[in-house]
């Protein structure tokens, strides 16, 4: 297959004569902190900023130009395409450049799927303008090892097209550097797989599933306050609307592999007062949110599995 793309690809008038790393064979994978965290915006309205995560150990921190925008959960499968294409590359024992990629988009649009309207052109530049104008700031580590300042998810990026004869560009390859953090998380020892049905979620549920596969590794169960899931789902709507909005997402149970539910607040209270707790008035944001592995089954009692509260893997 390998060959055949290649071989399609420098068929063509362009300046595409450069060794292909792509088609990606094995699984799309990406780094555990990048899936622990809010790090993309989950709507597409164009936003200057994320609101900053501080939870007292990681403090995460994420602006862009006003004219460009924050990357968002859908620029996202692009890096998660590159990062799972360089590891794959590195396995394989291939050398170049580190963190440089040149793929086609075709391949790239076979995993992550199409999107429907607009120049496809377009939409890819968007993504690539967005990922490298994105500048984030944080104490979290790749690799081993840290950064003192700002980064971005790729350094330098070129899209090469062939103009068709109505005048429109028509993109045929891509090249791409992720920078020095991503390439760290990329080549680390924290990678996780994700399931092929993830690129089809929506934007909370894509949160919801990167949440639990990153802290259910070897456990069955855990649970999360519902305030601190908000701010892991990067959510930037006020707890009570982020509640009424997760109900319906949770509902439509597509979440693929985990099951995850709210612990209202009467279930909560009858559990707590029979293990001996005296309540006052209970907030929406103490509420438990229980995740658990479906091929498991879903636990008898909340209370009875681990809480999640930093980055914790049970």
């Amino acid at each position: 297959m390998t060959q055949t793309i290649n071989a399609e690809l420098l068929d063509r008038p362009l300046q595409l004569a450069l060794r292909l790393d792509s088609p990606l064979t094995g699984d799309v994978q990406n780094d555990r902190h990048m899936m622990v965290y809010s790090l993309f915006g989950l709507s597409k309205d164009k936003a200057e900023s994320l609101p900053t995560y501080d939870d007292g150990k990681v403090r995460i921190e994420v602006r862009a130009p006003k004219n460009v925008g924050v990357a968002t959960i859908w620029d996202k499968a692009v890096l998660l395409y590159a990062i799972s294409l360089l590891r794959e590359k590195m396995d394989s024992g291939k050398g170049s450049k580190l963190g440089e990629l040149h793929f086609t988009t075709s391949d790239l649009q076979r995993i992550v799927g199409k999107t429907a309207g607009g120049s496809a052109y377009d939409k890819i530049e968007g993504a690539l303008e967005r990922l490298q104008g994105t500048q984030i700031k944080t104490n979290l580590e790749t690799g081993g090892e840290g950064e003192s300042g700002a980064f971005s998810w790729i350094s330098d990026y070129k899209l090469l097209y062939q103009r068709k004869k109505d005048g429109e560009r028509a993109v045929r390859g891509l090249k791409l550097t992720l920078s020095g953090w991503v390439t760290r998380a990329a080549l680390g020892h924290n990678l996780l797989s994700y399931d092929d049905q993830y690129f089809a979620l929506k934007p909370v549920e894509k949160r919801l599933y990167e949440i639990a596969r990153a802290h259910l590794a070897r456990g069955h169960a855990f649970w999360m306050a519902l305030e601190p899931l908000r701010k892991r789902v990067g959510s930037d709507n006020d707890l009570r609307k982020f509640k009424n909005a997760l109900n319906p997402v949770l509902a439509a149970d597509r979440i693929p592999g985990y099951g995850v539910r709210i612990v209202e607040t009467a279930e909560y209270k009858e559990t707590m007062k029979a293990r001996g707790a005296v309540l006052g008035r209970v907030l929406n944001a103490e509420l438990p949110v229980l995740f658990w592995k479906k091929s498991q089954g879903q636990p008898e009692n909340w209370i009875d599995v681990p809480k999640v509260e930093y980055d914790e893997t049970v």
